[in-house]
């Protein structure tokens, strides 16, 4: 919306509250509610919401990782501005992050995503993406809410009043939805969000995860992100689907005269290789929880580093490719930070368009990190990556990271428990 358009809501009396949020480092959205005329006089005077800048930098707990802080400033992105249809009197508005003087703040993501999306259109490009998040619904016990099989359409009746709503609330702020499924575990449900430019995209998945959670709870449920909630049953994953533009809207993905026979233009041969020369790192962002590598043992997970047209390639070529000119990146979780990622694709396939990097079809090219702590080594010492992304950015990143891993590994499970407890009798 303009800022015209939003003056009109809010001096139209439907609106009470108006929600200022932003997105910490770790993909959390957090935010304070506004009464109407506070958010007029805001937005009036260009100025922004005073937040604890601890709030942008904390770990798993919620705890701050750093002594000293000072504030920080939301300013309201009003193009993201909505009314959130199951409240009453409401609406929201993400944010751009700046320190009190204005001046960019290096731990804003959006900004962050801003500046990789203005490098790619210096060259002439930008990126086009959807998101297909999967998530498991739970019921009160915290188990699946249903047991129905993989694809069934008994899951889509089973779950017709949350689905149906889902829909009706994502299309009324405006976030398309091009299919639902019920996906491959009990209660498991996946949705593809139509195409987008970038920021357009990582703004819809941050709303969309809002919208799924609450709609969950409206309808006295649990809607979980968590890439491996059971053992037994399938993780959950988000692929996302990539398409290069020329910065006027063209294709330039599609070259019908590839001598390889697949159909990917020159531009998007070294763009995708680029992705590639850096899928450990990506891995690092895309996979960012010690839970996230658990899936990855599953037969159906993706594991094999390179492009190509079976479903085990990260970045495969799909059947329908020569339709849309899409490519799939498939090795994502449903709780990375969308900015982070989408910043950290678009460096990576810059890189291969400058180095003209050429990977070939249907090879691998190195093997995978197997846990956090390898993934996070590899953007460590990935000096391209960490100087576009900020070197700051990513020392705070590793360090929340590092936090969480040192807890993981100091806990005694059950399993420990049960196998060890009498060893040596």
């Amino acid at each position: 919306m303009s800022k015209e358009d939003v003056f009109d809501i809010l001096k139209s009396g439907k609106i009470d509250y108006v929600r200022v949020e932003f997105v910490d480092l770790l993909g959390n959205t957090k935010g304070r509610s506004l009464r109407r005329a506070e958010f007029e006089n805001i937005i009036s005077d260009n100025k922004g919401v005073d937040y604890p800048e601890s709030l942008v930098l904390m770990d798993y707990k919620d705890r701050p990782i750093k002594t000293k802080y000072e504030d920080v400033i939301a300013l309201p992105d009003l193009t993201t501005f909505v009314v959130i249809p199951y409240l009453e009197r409401t609406a929201r508005v993400l944010s751009f992050i700046v320190q009190p003087d204005g001046s960019s703040y290096p731990y804003c993501s959006r900004t962050v995503l801003t500046k990789a999306i203005s490098k790619l259109g210096e060259l002439g490009y930008s990126l086009e993406v959807s998101f297909e998040p999967t998530f498991y619904l739970l019921n009160s016990s915290l188990n699946p809410a249903d047991f129905t099989k993989a694809f069934s359409l008994e899951g889509l009746l089973e779950q017709q009043n949350f689905l149906k709503s889902l829909i009706k609330y994502l299309e009324e702020i405006d976030i398309q939805v091009e299919t639902i499924n019920k996906h491959y575990g009990p209660g498991q449900y996946e949705v593809k969000l139509t195409p987008k430019s970038a920021m357009e995209a990582a703004d819809s998945l941050i709303s969309s995860r809002e919208i799924i959670r609450d709609t969950a709870r409206i309808h006295n449920l649990t809607a979980t992100f968590m890439p491996k909630p059971f053992k037994d049953f399938p993780s959950s994953s988000m692929d996302i689907t990539l398409s290069l533009k020329s910065t006027n809207g063209k294709d330039v993905m599609y070259d019908p005269n590839d001598p390889k026979g697949i159909g990917l233009s020159k531009v998007a041969y070294n763009f995708i290789s680029g992705i590639i020369e850096h899928l450990s790192t990506i891995l690092s962002i895309a996979a960012p929880t010690i839970n996230s590598y658990k899936r990855f043992k599953e037969i159906v997970t993706p594991n094999m580093p390179g492009i190509g047209t079976e479903r085990h390639y990260i970045v495969r070529i799909p059947s329908y490719y020569k339709n849309n000119h899409y490519v799939e990146f498939r090795l994502a979780d449903p709780l990375a930070n969308p900015y982070l990622l989408l910043a950290t694709i678009i460096y990576a396939g810059i890189d291969g368009i400058e180095r003209n990097l050429m990977v070939n079809i249907n090879e691998y090219y190195g093997t995978l990190p197997q846990t956090l702590k390898e993934s996070l080594n590899k953007l460590e010492n990935d000096t391209y990556i960490k100087y576009n992304l900020g070197q700051d950015l990513i020392s705070s990143y590793i360090n929340i990271k590092n936090i969480e891993i040192e807890e993981y590994e100091s806990q005694i499970t059950d399993w420990e428990r049960e196998y060890y407890l009498k060893a040596g009798w």
